[in-house]
């Protein structure tokens, strides 16, 4: 998307591992450096971290290992030493230290960060993997403390729909948490508006559940409707776009102007929303396509909707240089 206009867009605080882009900190003494990373810098806040610098190994260093031998270890074979418990330790003090956070961007295959891409070994002599699909000591902490947090790795991100949906759901908590702040109904009510298409592209269930306890019909203290919102704000985002509830979206916003439409218009429009039924690549195209018509038509309310402008149109570019 080109445009996105009449959307301010609250800073993402993202957790990321510091090898990328940030510090020589690898084992090799080497920096992973990755342009969508550098894209991301002026729109988000990064909190860069290397948890094998963290307890104490220095760069450059022996490589550390995972090991199952019935039980989970984290092993550094040149000199025996067994780190399991100081990783795992630093992990949890770490995470719990932090006062706000939105999401990670952390190392793929390492045996700190990776996320499900990890070899682990049987022994740390033998070289036997047992598989390749562990998840590093730093990031199971992560996966198992802040499940409803968007987590992807440096490899994920050349995946345009992966990191539109890490993106999207970023975004969309920063603005919730900057939301939340101002301690009003009024302001989560706003929150909510802006947000209804993109929620009910997720899940039109949830927003309807979410729809009512914005109404706190029961009169709730704020803090308790916040609350009970966040719950459901993050499992709405939680999962990937489904078709059928995209397509509800579509067909939601496009009521808002297909009378200023000819029947040619309105046929290449139902056209469209078939080839993404067949080709969800195309939801880019259509977004752009609804944000040039809400703009020719003055539709005020589409033009503050998120779904079709989730996070700065300036990364919606990048994604294609990733």
């Amino acid at each position: 998307m080109e445009t996105c206009p009449d959307l301010n867009f609250s800073s993402p605080i993202i957790v990321i591992s510091k090898c990328l882009g940030f510090a020589h900190c690898r084992y090799n003494g080497q920096i992973v450096p990755s342009l969508f990373v550098e894209a991301m810098s002026p729109f988000v806040e990064f909190i860069d971290i290397c948890p094998e610098c963290e307890i104490g190994l220095g760069v450059p260093r022996e490589p550390i290992l995972m090991v199952d031998d019935g039980s989970r270890k984290l092993i550094q074979p040149a000199i025996g030493l067994d780190l399991t418990e100081k990783m795992t330790t630093f992990s949890r003090s770490y995470l719990k230290g932090l006062e706000d956070f939105d999401g990670f961007i952390l190392k793929s295959k390492s045996p700190s960060c990776g996320i499900r891409t990890t070899k682990v070994f049987m022994d740390p002599d033998s070289g036997k993997c047992l598989y390749h699909e562990g998840n590093g000591f730093f990031a199971e902490t992560v996966l198992r403390d802040y499940p409803d947090l968007p987590v992807i790795d440096e490899r994920q991100i050349t995946d345009s729909f992966l990191m539109d949906h890490f993106l999207t759901r970023a975004f969309a908590l920063a603005s919730f948490r900057d939301a939340s702040l101002s301690g009003k109904i009024h302001t989560l009510v706003e929150y909510h508006t802006r947000n209804k298409l993109l929620f009910m592209a997720y899940d039109k269930e949830l927003l309807n559940e979410m729809g009512n306890i914005v109404a706190n019909r029961n009169e709730l203290p704020v803090e308790e409707v916040y609350e009970k919102y966040l719950s459901l704000l993050t499992r709405v985002l939680s999962k990937p776009l489904e078709t059928g509830y995209v397509v509800n979206a579509f067909m939601h916003a496009f009521g808002y102007f297909s009378r200023n439409l000819n029947a040619g218009e309105k046929f290449g429009f139902m056209q469209k929303l078939q080839q993404y039924r067949e080709d969800s690549s195309i939801i880019f195209e259509l977004k752009k396509w609804f944000i040039s018509r809400a703009e020719e038509f003055n539709v005020d309310y589409l033009l503050k909707q998120t779904f079709f402008c989730p996070y700065p149109p300036q990364l919606s570019g990048s994604l294609q240089i990733v």
